[in-house]
């Protein structure tokens, strides 16, 4: 969109009414990068209408939007019919080029954490219109719809036009004329190693318990093959490894990554290896089968890549981490989350660019953290937060992702898509389009985004785009540096307040945090000595119980032996806490980083902070002490 600098596609849409009888309603076009929103069924929140610009090359998708809004007479038996597009010398784009989609709404009531916190209706499933129930809109209510549009790869470059006719009543209503302007400039092979769970067996207990269907290898089939259409691979191929099917995948350009059979499968790896070599695709390869792991764990991934080895050198192991020392030679795709949640909070780019120069993959990965200013996929956050994946990927040298799963449906993912910790949407990027009368499935306004973002990658990783700014690397909001002095004055945050203090040899915070109920809640200090290679998190719950935990490169682990004392205890209205800090922890110099945070509410609540620092170790507010508490 605004990050292209010359126009390769261009789509603009002129409304014209036809005499029809209902003349007060509207017809809008808008851009993809908005999620329209609304506040109750048909009721939109405020969004910009303006001609859908589209940019793409030659075999490049991109999507806009449709709002019908009904006058003060019901809109029955609504439709849009897409026809052919074709230039003034004859050549030809069939209509089948442009899909339609009716936006299907799911209430959000316990928001994800993200920047909106309203209790909002969330477009995200799109149900094609071959699968479309009748659509009639009530007076002054609204319908959102979806249309992709790909140039064809062998389109001839120049201006063609069609139209998009909308009917209601059996009539044609408006209809909205499309300019489509084809550049010469046609989209790279992909190069992305983007890949997503599909767990083959998941699905058929979900298709058994909650369709009553089977789900046999003809599904199997389309859930692979789907993803493949959005330049996207499951992890496992859907066919036996030594089936012909296999082969023919294997020698597919559009399958970059096949993730192979456990170690404990020694069996099934060797004919996984096998089948690579025969159709050389070994480079395609990825080992996957430690996740997240904890440094207690880190022997077990250096075991691993041992035993990988002996059996094929070409074997790449991939494991969800920051690059760090403790796993140094251990790691061939290193996959941090795209901030170090379980390490600093950061990326380190140029640790990720030294990985690159000993021959390692860099990819990155995104879940129900870190949120907001962070861009996530979650269901409840903008459109451009999925679609700046692509510049902030080619930005930063990584070169693939691991996504949790695609189809991480609760019993009615139609109506609710709450998930992991608290969250809406993790997890889940199409749907089953058995819902609606179809077989296998279909996609999600932030899958349709995803694949415009790899998009971007591909032409800028071949020079054919420009890669966007982003400020402050990752995050989508400035943050003001905090410089604090101790002791200070009692300050309040989220209603609470909190005073700290120093006696010389220890740091002392008190709290008073206002809540109605005591479990699981918790408030902490968190401090970085200047090196910023390390951070410590004192936590005392509200029923008195503390904990110390370090977090590095390495991840997050408990601290035992260093001694700092802890109390809490109820009051009315919630609970005072107290904890006296050996400086020590921060080593001689009077200026180190700290925050106070608090989680409110259990485990799968937000933590909230007295200062933004998005969980970054380079961005939390300095600290400088003054004259001893007194």
């Amino acid at each position: 969109m605004k990050y292209f600098t010359r126009i390769a596609l261009l789509l603009i849409l002129f409304l014209a009414a036809t005499g029809w009888s209902h003349a007060d309603f509207r017809v809008q076009p808008v851009d993809s990068l908005q999620k329209l929103t609304a506040t109750q069924p048909g009721v939109l929140e405020p969004f910009t209408s303006r001609p859908a610009r589209l940019q793409a090359v030659r075999g490049e998708w991109e999507c806009f939007q449709i709002v019908v809004t009904a006058g003060d007479k019901p809109l029955k038996n609504l439709r849009l019919q897409a026809t052919p597009l074709a230039t003034h010398l004859g050549d030809f784009i069939p209509a089948r080029q442009l899909q339609l989609y009716r936006q299907n709404y799911v209430y959000v009531d316990q928001p994800s954490g993200n920047k909106r916190q309203e209790k909002l209706w969330w477009p995200d499933a799109l149900i094609p219109f071959s699968r479309q129930s009748t659509i009639n809109i009530e007076p002054g209510k609204t319908e959102a719809f979806w249309v992709a549009v790909q140039a064809p790869q062998q389109a001839a470059p120049g201006e063609y036009f069609g139209e998009i006719d909308i009917t209601a009543d059996g009539e044609t209503a408006r209809r909205l004329f499309v300019a489509l302007e084809v550049d010469k400039t046609q989209m790279p092979k992909p190069t992305m190693r983007g890949t997503v769970a599909v767990y083959y067996e998941l699905l058929r207990d979900w298709y058994q318990k909650n369709l009553n269907l089977p789900f046999d290898e003809k599904l199997k089939r389309q859930y692979y093959d789907f993803l493949l259409d959005y330049r996207i691979n499951a992890y496992d191929l859907p066919v036996a490894w030594d089936s012909p099917q296999a082969a023919t995948y294997l020698r597919d350009d559009r399958v970059l990554s096949v993730r192979l059979p456990p170690i404990s499968q020694p069996e099934n790896i060797e004919t996984a290896l096998k089948a690579l070599r025969t159709n050389n695709a070994l480079h395609k390869n990825f080992y996957y089968h430690i996740d997240e792991p904890a440094p207690q764990r880190y022997e077990e991934v250096r075991e691993t890549r041992k035993k990988l080895q002996a059996i094929d050198p070409a074997i790449k192991q991939c494991v969800t981490l920051h690059p760090n020392e403790g796993l140094e030679g251990a790691v061939d795709i290193w996959c941090p989350s795209i901030g170090d949640y379980f390490g600093l909070g950061h990326l380190d780019k140029n640790l990720l660019a030294a990985q690159r120069k000993k021959g390692r993959e860099t990819w990155w990965y995104t879940m129900v953290e870190p949120k907001y200013p962070y861009p996530t996929w979650l269901l409840d956050d903008d459109a451009q937060a999925v679609r700046s994946y692509g510049g902030l990927m080619a930005r930063y040298g990584i070169t693939g992702f691991v996504y949790s799963m695609a189809h991480g449906w609760g019993p009615k993912p139609l109506e609710n898509l709450q998930s992991y910790a608290g969250t809406n949407g993790d997890g889940t990027l199409l749907y089953p389009a058995e819902l609606v009368g179809g077989s296998g499935p279909m996609p999600s306004i932030r899958l349709m985004l995803l694949r415009d973002a790899i998009e971007d990658y591909e032409l800028m990783r071949a020079g054919l785009r420009k890669t966007p700014p982003f400020p402050n690397g990752l995050l989508r909001e400035k943050i003001e540096p905090v410089r604090l002095q101790v002791p200070f004055l009692p300050q309040t945050y989220n209603g609470d307040w909190f005073k700290l203090a120093n006696n010389g040899t220890h740091l002392i915070a008190t709290f008073r945090v206002k809540t109605s109920s005591l479990e699981k809640e918790w408030c902490a200090i968190e401090l970085a000595p200047s090196t910023l290679d390390e951070r410590f998190r004192f936590v005392i719950t509200a029923r008195g119980n503390g904990v110390l935990e370090r977090h590095s490169r390495e991840g997050h682990f408990r601290v035992e032996g260093l001694e700092w004392k802890y109390s809490a205890r109820p009051v009315e209205g919630g609970y005072e806490a107290r904890m006296e800090i050996p400086l020590e922890i921060v080593g001689e110099t009077k200026e180190f980083r700290l925050n106070v945070l608090r989680r409110i509410g259990g485990s799968s609540a937000p933590t909230v902070r007295a200062f933004n620092d998005a969980g970054d170790i380079t961005l939390m507010p300095r600290a400088q002490l003054k004259n001893h508490a007194r």
